[in-house]
């Protein structure tokens, strides 16, 4: 065999095997959507027969999950976000550790234990890095360079594949992992991201991540650019200082946090029981990631109370301050419907899902500071196409508003793995 043919043999294999992964990424997103949803089922279940003591039992769980997670499956730890958002930093070595294997397993497993206990997390920035794990194994080889190229690509085909949002993962590729055009990508990010998500869609269907929002629901009049920049302001302030009580409670070198990492059971234990009272007090609102109300929300079948983004914000801020792996991508979105809605009950103008259109993009885009991202990402999710410029208004105010209080969240996080 002369070495063209050698060499042609050798591109035909590489594209073999990316196309089967790209395929075990959609695969794999569908089995973690079933497992968590499942397991949210299995909780509902467990709350209605446990009353009370679920005071006891959601600490109990978490101290168990941060047992494996410290003793089997340290590769599991965080949301999966700040590790994809380090790639471009991170060297062979710290990308092996990170990006093995072992993590489909643990962070599926881990983030479904999560979600039995009623942490209020989600599973899609585990969805990211997984994806960036498949790839992983195809990158081995490759130098340097390459090798965080498809990394990035497996993990946009990750956040396509979790939500069905194949345009938002480029941009969530473009806007958050690449932050330059040095890595000329586009063909292989959007060749992974169209079959992961062609599998998912043909096992789950063409579904919409939250519905679809009734049509004559989205057209509004000049009041809503008002409304608009009122719910980005609040999103950008309520962005800000959620990021700095994690950073306070999780990032920072002070003595709450020297005391966190010392103690890390009996922190877990009482976060998990601050995480069960708060749902008591929400009436079990603030359990799960927050997809169903969302969506019921969305679509007009449920009215979000005022105290819900409150509710939402406090559960996942302990939920992550036990140390359980597990992010907050989609639960920004309903703490985002929260925001919407508390927002339409001072003002009432117009009709509610507008409302919960906005607080999703605005808040979405303050905490990730990704406004492309977010707006793609919500008229993805809910097909709200011609509700496009005053989600870009939200979108770009809450930005906006959000860099006052400094850097977001994820920046504060990959300090850790960089």
């Amino acid at each position: 065999m002369n070495y063209k043919h050698f060499n042609k043999l050798i591109y035909f294999k590489f594209n073999c095997k990316f196309i089967l992964l790209a395929i075990l990424i959609g695969l794999t997103s569908v089995f973690f959507v079933k497992a968590v949803d499942f397991a949210f089922k299995v909780f509902l279940y467990l709350k209605l027969i446990l009353g009370f003591w679920i005071i006891l039992y959601i600490p109990c769980m978490m101290v168990f999950i941060l047992f494996l997670l410290k003793n089997f499956f340290p590769e599991a730890e965080g949301s999966g976000i700040p590790q994809s958002l380090a790639i471009n930093s991170l060297s062979n070595n710290n990308l092996n550790k990170i990006f093995t294997l072992r993590a489909i397993f643990s962070k599926i497993l881990l983030i479904f234990l999560g979600t039995i206990c009623g942490g209020t997390l989600g599973r899609e920035g585990g969805t990211v890095q997984i994806g960036a794990v498949f790839m992983n194994q195809l990158g081995k080889n490759l130098n340097l360079k390459r090798r965080r190229m498809l990394l990035i690509v497996g993990a946009a085909a990750g956040m396509a594949s979790a939500f069905n949002t194949p345009i938002g993962g480029i941009m969530f590729a473009y806007e958050e992992l690449i932050k330059s055009n040095k890595y000329q990508i586009g063909l292989f990010k959007t060749t992974a991201i169209a079959i992961s998500g062609v599998v998912a869609i043909s096992i789950l269907g063409n579904y919409s991540y939250f519905g679809r929002v009734e049509r004559d629901l989205l057209f509004y009049n000049n009041y809503i650019f008002i409304i608009s920049i009122i719910v980005g302001i609040l999103s950008g302030i309520i962005s800000g200082a959620f990021t700095k009580l994690v950073k306070l409670l999780i990032i920072d070198k002070n003595a709450i946090t020297q005391w966190r990492d010392q103690h890390f059971y009996k922190n877990a234990f009482f976060c998990g029981i601050i995480v069960a009272l708060i749902g008591i007090a929400s009436n079990g609102l603030s359990f799960g990631n927050g997809y169903n109300e969302s969506k019921m929300a969305l679509s007009g079948e449920l009215t979000l109370p005022a105290s819900y983004a409150f509710y939402k914000l406090l559960g996942a801020l302990f939920t992550t301050s036990s140390g359980i792996p597990g992010g907050y991508f989609a639960t920004t979105l309903a703490i985002g419907n929260g925001i919407g809605g508390l927002v339409h009950n001072f003002l009432n103008l117009g009709n509610l899902q507008q409302y919960y259109l906005l607080g999703m993009v605005g808040f979405l885009a303050a905490l990730t500071r990704a406004p492309a991202t977010s707006i793609i990402m919500v008229i993805q999710v809910s097909s709200s196409q011609i509700f496009t410029l005053p989600l870009i208004v939200t979108a770009l105010i809450a930005t906006l508003t959000a860099n006052l209080f400094g850097k977001n969240i994820y920046q504060y996080q990959i300090k850790k793995y960089i």
